[in-house]
This record gives C-alpha cells, structure tokens and sequence, in this order.
C-alpha cells in the first residue's frame, strides 16, 4: 500500500484469538517506530475491566464501530468509564447516521463517527454547542468524523508532538499506579 499523505493516526483492530500480551507488543511496536496516534476499533465490551486492558495496551484512543444502546445501563457504564480514563475527545462511536444518537453522545463527551460518510451530517455534528467543549485540533489528527486529509504547519507538527508524547507519558504513569497499587495489595 502506498500512502500520497502524511498519516497521523492508525484505526487498529485485533482478532479476538491474538492474547492481550500479543496486542499489547503490537502497539508498543507500532509506538516504537513510529510518532502516530493509535485508536482501538472495537465492539462494544460486556464490561469495564477491557477498558482498562485496552488502555493499558498503550493505545490512545477507542472507537467502538458496533451498534450502541444508550438505554443499556451497562453500556452508559462502560462508555463513561471509557470517557473517563482516555483523554477528552478520544473516544468515538458508530452513530449508525442517527441524529438523536449523536446527540446523546456528544452530551456523554464522544465523538460520533457516522457510519456513511455525509457531509450535512459531519457539519451538524460540528455545529452541535457540545462539539465546541472537543479540541478542534483533534480532527486534524484524528479525522474519522471529516474524512478530508489535512495539512499540517511545521506549528501543527510540534503541537501533535507534543501531545502524542503527553499522552503515551500519561498512560505509562496511570499504567504503572496500577501495577504498582496492585503489588502493594499482593494481586
């Protein structure tokens, strides 16, 4: 494959036989090589504690492509857990094009991913006084709500830099409170 434009970020998705040791060399690879954001496409998970293993894969973001239902207690739990262990803004779900959806998840601080491209609809989003408390400078890293490549400044360089090594030292340190809390308790 060959790519005509500079690439910010990698939507990956694993099979579900590769173990978390496997996905989580992958990503610490991929992390290795190359100065890119790496979203984790995903169905929805039947509870919070893959959250927390995909976090601790090193990725920094999630995309969850399968249907969600807002009126699962279950899911409302899993999602605003999510939304409170990733960065603002990192976290985006399939919308299946639904307006009232993507409303309510803009309120829950997710970024809808329509399922068809539609520009109407990427604007609506965009539009929507919730957007406005997301980075605007996400989508120019990350751009699966508007699929036009971007292009970045030597300034926008920097910036992505920047917050690509803040985030992957924030995981690493949440990571190792983690492993460290559960040492001290002997699990």
């Amino acid at each position: 494959m060959i790519t005509t434009h500079q690439t910010k970020y990698i939507v990956l998705s694993f099979q579900d036989e590769l173990s978390g040791s496997d996905r989580k060399k992958t990503v610490e690879m991929i992390k290795k090589h190359f100065d890119i954001f790496i979203i984790l496409k995903s169905d929805m998970p039947n509870h919070k504690q893959l959250i927390e293993e995909y976090f601790s894969y090193g990725v920094h973001g999630l995309y969850f492509a399968s249907d969600i239902n807002l009126c699962s207690k279950q899911h409302l739990e899993i999602l605003t857990f999510a939304v409170d262990l990733f960065v603002r803004g990192w976290v985006f779900a399939n919308t299946a094009n639904d307006k009232e959806l993507i409303k309510k998840l803009l309120a829950m601080k997710i970024i809808p991913v329509p399922v068809k491209y539609d520009a109407r609809l990427s604007s609506y989003i965009k539009s929507h006084k919730c957007y406005n408390k997301f980075s605007s400078n996400m989508l120019k890293v990350i751009p699966l709500l508007d699929r036009g490549q971007a292009d970045y400044s030597l300034t926008d360089k920097i910036k992505l830099k920047t917050l690509l090594e803040t985030m992957n030292l924030r995981q690493k340190l949440r990571v190792k409170n983690i492993d460290e809390s559960f040492g001290s308790s002997g699990l």
